[in-house]
């Protein structure tokens, strides 16, 4: 297990700190992500020093919203500091967020709150980091923030909120829906707390992070008590309990999603950017390297490159092996298919893939590739007949009605083969063709772009007996 937020540097494990590592071994929590706080500069300290000293120990780097700080320039400058001396141990920007949580401590200056958590996820964005989002008592307010950086000129890299205590599963629907993972903490133990119980029954299971946000919120059987990593094993009892999932995959699966959000690495048998899972489907991301350029691809937004799809960055630290493909993709479980379909060219990789489908087909699981159908041009063969001894359903994007709006959109990047001139639009119909042959289901398919003459391209997948998808332009997965 992993304990995906939690307080290490504070005051309260000063005495016994080496004790609570001890604890986590004992209790197979492998790793834990401890939060630091560029507003306080002894708990930094303390936090850079935990991290420097335990392999296992990542951080973060923010400003909490209530936290005083001298200025917005100061934040970015100990934020860049930090950021540089930390390297890899730095995984997200957080926490951070809104708290309109009234007490005798301070008035609430919900401006100031507004604009220093707007400041972060812009520092989050500018860095490609995940944001860990603090939220009490301000929910919608949140909510509405963070929804107008999505469709603008920032690329999102997805995000937790942190100690999630909506009032409802619309609550936790709305975040979801935006590509944020959500962090359930020991409120979930509280007898009180069924309706916490509720909401989580309906979170995918691909979403769910767990933590303890120790030393605070003990759960249940400690409440009253100082908190720890440890005790990370009683939120995945219960919501393993409440969603009837068998504990040791859903701990396997919260270790996946934590990897996933936060592209950790180290995790042993964990690996960032392989697979991830929407729906009913899980999908594999076995290169980020393409034949084509296309112009609507989602990795080519607003002049910069962006992998991330409902929340899951896909930018691999590298590419997978097989036994890499087959560890990342058996972390799920009750998925229907298994789709190999990430932001680059699959075939582009056809020895891994060709193993990894074999192994998945022979265990009865359904196999399905999504393909520019340019392999053949690639490979000056027939790759279609090759794969239907391993794929039952393929979807080819044909983009197109013919050669010349297919290369000013789709812009290929096929190298010439002994002088030979290669046409991409020729190639892929004729790669339609024999994937009709060995493959049970083809699926022609096309983005909605504004000038593109769909009633032509469908024309052209029913004339080849194959069936027609039209896919809505910026709306990945």
């Amino acid at each position: 297990m992993i304990d995906s937020h939690c307080h290490l540097e504070m005051k309260d494990f000063d005495d016994d700190r080496p004790s609570i590592f001890e604890r986590m071994e004992e209790f197979g929590i492998t790793h834990a992500i401890s939060i630091g706080s560029l507003a306080e500069n002894e708990r930094l300290e303390k936090t850079i020093l935990i991290v420097n000293e335990h392999n296992n120990v990542f951080t973060t780097l923010g400003v909490h919203p209530k936290s005083n700080y001298k200025s917005l320039n100061d934040i970015k400058n100990l934020f860049e500091i930090n950021f540089s001396n930390l390297k890899e141990k730095v995984v997200a920007i957080g926490e951070i967020g809104l708290d309109y949580f009234e007490n005798d401590e301070k008035v609430i200056d919900k401006k100031r709150q507004e604009e220093l958590f707007r400041f972060q996820i812009e520092l989050a964005f500018a860095n490609k980091l995940p944001i860990a989002v603090h939220i009490r008592d301000a929910y919608d307010e949140a909510y509405e923030i963070l929804k107008s950086y999505h469709n603008s000129n920032y690329l999102f890299y997805g995000g937790v909120i942190h100690c999630f205590s909506g009032k409802n599963t619309e609550d936790a629907n709305k975040f979801l829906d935006l590509g944020y993972f959500i962090s359930i903490a020991g409120k979930i133990t509280y007898r009180k707390n069924q309706y916490l119980r509720d909401i989580i029954k309906d979170v995918p299971d691909e979403k769910i992070l767990i933590e303890t946000d120790s030393p605070f919120l003990a759960p249940q059987k400690y409440r009253g008590k100082r908190n720890e990593p440890s005790h990370v094993r009683f939120i995945a009892e219960t919501i393993a309990n409440e969603k009837n999932i068998n504990i040791e995959k859903f701990k396997e699966l919260t270790v996946q999603n934590t990897v996933n959000l936060f592209s950790l690495k180290g995790v042993k048998d964990f690996y960032p950017a392989v697979a991830y899972k929407i729906r009913d489907s899980v999908y594999v991301n076995l290169t980020n390297k393409c034949t084509n350029q296309c112009i609507f691809c989602p990795k080519y937004q607003h002049g910069a490159v962006n992998f991330n799809v409902k929340g899951y960055n896909l930018e691999l630290k590298k590419e997978p092996s097989e036994t890499e493909v087959l560890s990342s993709i058996f972390h799920y479980y009750n998925f229907k298919e298994v789709v190999f379909c990430g932001l680059g060219e699959p075939t582009l990789r056809l020895d891994v893939l060709k193993k990894a489908a074999l192994h998945l087909k022979n265990k009865g699981i359904y196999v399905r590739l999504d393909t520019d159908g340019l392999a053949n041009a690639v490979y000056g063969r027939n790759i279609a007949k090759e794969l239907g001894e391993y794929i039952d359903g393929i979807s080819i994007s044909l983009n197109a009605a013919g050669s010349d709006y297919y290369n000013a959109i789709c812009r290929p990047q096929i190298k010439r083969d002994r002088g030979s001139i290669i046409e991409p639009f020729k190639s892929i119909l004729e790669f339609i063709d024999e994937s009709k042959k060995y493959i049970n289901e083809v699926i022609v398919s096309a983005v909605g772009l504004k000038d593109l003459d769909i009633e032509k391209v469908k024309k052209i997948a029913e004339e080849k007996g194959a069936k027609f998808k039209l896919r809505k332009y910026n709306d990945v997965g």
